[in-house]
């Protein structure tokens, strides 16, 4: 007699969750929010190469300038974001807690992707004071810079724009910006993305500062500037997140 087959089971492996299929889903979802990042970052790099290459053939040339700048800063935390203090929206933090900063500028090249902003590569330290807080903190920036001269409508008068791309180190993060990260429930890194916008002034073409600029000094300047640190949408700490330092600071090119 013929033995009735078994029913056989169906195999639906889709339906079997392997913890590795999370872990893909995050990384998957980490780069696509990533993204815009990267391409900012390879923008960067691509336009430190090009500027490089720039500055080596202006040193062949021999120097037609003073190539390097010395800028001095105040900055205080804000509760702002970057896309609105870049219009001078400021909203001070409840810690009121500040920095004071000085960088180094030696400049690259006149051009930046044959476009007509000149580089400089920067370096930067920084003391912020957490007004009791939690101990105070030292700080390093290293960053490439664009700059572009605008000139006034309807007047003479120019100002200088800047806007500048790199990392910043902290020994301690600032309260402020940890206060940030943790309305998330994660922490802030030491090492995270830099960003800095810059407004100056140009003295030397107000007469009365002229006289200032004599020897080697070439320019003197005062303005407006935005410290700022951030993980990039989650590229540099678990989630997206940093801190915004406002204030003003003086530069001299030399």
């Amino acid at each position: 007699m013929q033995r009735p087959d078994k029913p056989r089971m169906a195999r639906n492996h889709s339906l079997k969750h392997r913890p590795e299929d999370g872990i893909h889903v995050h990384h998957h979802r980490l780069l696509r929010a990533a993204g815009p990042a990267l391409a900012a970052i390879a923008l960067f790099l691509g336009g430190i190469a090009v500027a490089s290459a720039d500055a080596i053939a202006a040193d062949a040339a021999g120097p037609e300038r003073s190539r390097n700048s010395l800028r001095v800063l105040w900055a205080k935390s804000s509760e702002s974001d970057l896309t609105t203090g870049v219009f001078g929206d400021f909203d001070a933090s409840p810690e009121s807690n500040y920095l004071l900063g000085a960088s180094w500028g030696r400049h690259l090249s006149d051009t930046l992707f044959g476009l007509p902003f000149p580089m400089t590569a920067n370096l930067g330290v920084q003391y912020f004071n957490e007004r009791g807080y939690q101990d105070d903190a030292l700080g390093a920036t290293a960053f490439v810079k664009a700059h572009y001269t605008w000139r006034v409508p309807l007047t003479s008068k120019h100002v200088r724009l800047g806007l500048g791309e790199g990392l910043s180190y902290v020994s301690r993060v600032p309260l402020s910006e940890e206060r940030d990260f943790a309305k998330k429930g994660v922490h802030s890194e030491k090492l995270l993305n830099y960003v800095e916008w810059t407004v100056d002034v140009p003295l030397q073409q107000f007469a009365t500062f002229r006289p200032l600029m004599h020897g080697r000094l070439e320019e003197l300047s005062i303005g407006f500037i935005i410290w700022h640190r951030s993980s990039v949408y989650g590229l540099f700490a678990d989630t997206r997140g940093g801190v915004n330092f406002m204030g003003f600071g003086i530069e001299a090119r030399f």
